[in-house]
């Protein structure tokens, strides 16, 4: 029977309760490195596969001096807890064991060794951590607004009806299950140790969650979990922890949402997109006493979806007010993460696109973090109103895989026509000047088990398939068919017309998807767009 205690307590045929030391032993393999699947600043997590389900038991480490009596008012703030938003407590155990250790001679002294762990149900999706990402990737804004919601929701519990305040609220310590609902954790482990105040105000100083009135003074209180949350939703919002242009995350979000959402939906997250700004910097107030109470959160946050329902109502006496509100004036730039196949000693290439769904000239510039000797054709230049470029990133040889991939900046703003290439510097691309100038990082990625088909090719793929060279020494004669004949079979498409319909991504994917014949022809293709980098067409 007590083999099975832990199944019995998942499935709810029992409640949590002290869990023999023995049992998480053996379960465990005895706290084996291949069931260890993370370590905190307290404790060592193991997952373990039952029958029913799986769970996670954390052991607390033993160079933490822990109060016996904290640790069990700790353990009945658990025991009392049960919430969606809040990771499932299953049990614990305390044991404590007499070991005789030798010293001098036949002399021994009797040493007491003691077990402290904790077990929750296994959450399988991984923490908020390695989910934050910035407006123009990662999960769609109503995930986003769901997650916070779902935090809210749990902090609100805590605070409300246990009155336990977390003080190491991150999203380390936000699990997401297989439907990403957020389940706090770890609330309560920062005060189990006897030197917590200093060590936990060390950690959340480092991470940028902590409340400066308890990194500074060691004051806990409910406003203390309120500006860790403010951190969070911030991050949610805009993968940043701080915020320097409301205007710009908006013009993010709407460029990205342009591209699928219907403009009434557009204007209502618009809204959402505000007041989780709102409620994030207010809740990152300097002073505790400025900052709301999570209860004033939810009270905002139900006040504005009850406004919803008088959005859709006036919808028709707001076509206007919308069309101007979801108004996308971004530089289009795909992809986000640039690709590159890996083979040794060979040269690397990938490519970026600029789509510029605008009436303006739209001048860009691309800049790269990474030491590594990037060519990039052309590295500035503008693109035509409703007109597509291709950019060409080229890397070198390399004898071994790059360990780190970097980043690519592309910088873009509104110019007039006329401005020649020359114009094109870094003071043109300056904020301070009061214009408006979007930066988008592009990620880089090094795939070194890609494999290469050579029976067909895709205009989206060709800088992932083929390889060509910065040099000067490519001209125009190395070819052995001329431009106009490639022009003539179709091969060369220097610019792709934007249709203005609302269907135009379906229709410019389809008119990319060009097949080609051989690897040759690709390769052609490849050295005159090196060639006239330059080439744009506007559309009729």
């Amino acid at each position: 029977m007590e083999n099975h205690v832990l199944e019995h307590i998942l499935d709810g045929r029992e409640e949590p309760s002290n869990l023999p030391f023995a049992l998480l032993k053996k379960i465990t393999n005895s706290f084996s490195e291949e069931r260890e699947i993370g370590q905190g600043g307290f404790a060592t997590v193991y997952k373990v596969i039952l029958p029913n389900g799986n769970v996670a038991i954390k052991r607390i480490k033993n160079g933490y001096t822990i109060d016996e009596k904290l640790f069990y008012r700790e353990v009945n703030s658990l025991l009392n807890v049960n919430h969606q938003n809040i990771v499932r407590f299953l049990g614990f155990c305390a044991n404590t064991e007499q070991t005789a250790i030798k010293i001098e001679g036949s002399k021994h002294i009797y040493a007491e060794i003691r077990e402290r762990l904790l077990c929750f149900e296994y959450i399988g999706n991984g923490s908020l951590q390695k989910y934050i990402a910035d407006e123009l990737r990662g999960l769609e804004w109503t995930t986003r607004y769901q997650i916070i919601k779902g935090i809210c929701k749990g902090l609100h519990y805590l605070h409300k009806e246990k009155h336990i305040f977390h003080m190491d609220l991150k999203p380390d310590n936000i699990l997401l299950d297989s439907f990403m609902v957020p389940k706090i954790t770890d609330f309560g482990l920062s005060r189990l140790d006897d030197k917590s105040q200093t060590m936990c105000a060390n950690r959340c100083a480092t991470l940028g969650y902590c409340a400066p009135e308890y990194l500074h003074a060691g004051r806990m209180s409910f406003k203390s979990d309120m500006y860790s949350l403010g951190v969070i939703i911030m991050e949610l919002v805009t993968g940043h922890k701080g915020i320097s242009d409301n205007n710009s995350v908006l013009r993010r979000w709407r460029h990205r949402w342009n591209k699928s959402a219907k403009k009434m939906s557009l204007l209502y997250q618009q809204v959402q997109v505000i007041k989780c700004i709102k409620i994030g910097l207010l809740c990152q107030e300097h002073d505790p006493c400025k900052r709301p109470f999570i209860w004033d959160v939810i009270r905002d946050i139900n006040e504005m979806e009850s406004t919803y329902g008088q959005i859709r109502k006036s919808n028709e006496s707001s076509v206007g007010q919308i069309s101007s509100y979801t108004k996308d004036d971004m530089l289009g730039i795909e992809p986000l993460e640039l690709r590159f196949t890996f083979e040794l000693n060979k040269q690397m290439s990938s490519s970026l696109q600029l789509t510029n769904w605008t009436d303006f000239y739209m001048a860009f510039n691309i800049q790269t973090t990474s030491p590594l000797p990037y060519c990039t054709l052309p590295n500035k230049g503008i693109v035509l109103p409703r007109s597509k470029r291709s950019i060409y990133i080229t890397l070198p040889p390399q004898e071994k895989i790059p360990q780190y991939g970097n980043e690519f900046i592309v910088q873009s703003t509104k110019v007039n026509n006329g401005l020649n290439i020359e114009d094109i510097n870094n003071q043109l691309f300056n904020r301070q000047t009061g214009k408006v100038v979007d930066e988008v990082i592009v990620d880089v990625v090094f795939d070194a088990q890609g494999v290469v088909s050579k029976e067909n090719y895709h205009l989206d793929d060709l800088p992932k398939r083929q390889m060509f060279s910065c040099g000067a020494e490519k001209r125009l004669h190395d070819l052995t068919e001329t431009p106009l004949t490639l022009l003539k079979d179709g091969l060369l498409q220097p610019c792709h017309p934007l249709p203005h319909s609302n269907n135009h991504n379906k229709k410019a994917k389809s008119s990319q998807h060009r097949s080609f014949n051989t690897p040759r022809k690709v390769a052609l293709l490849l050295q005159l767009k090196a060639l006239f980098p330059n080439i744009d067409h506007k559309v009729n």
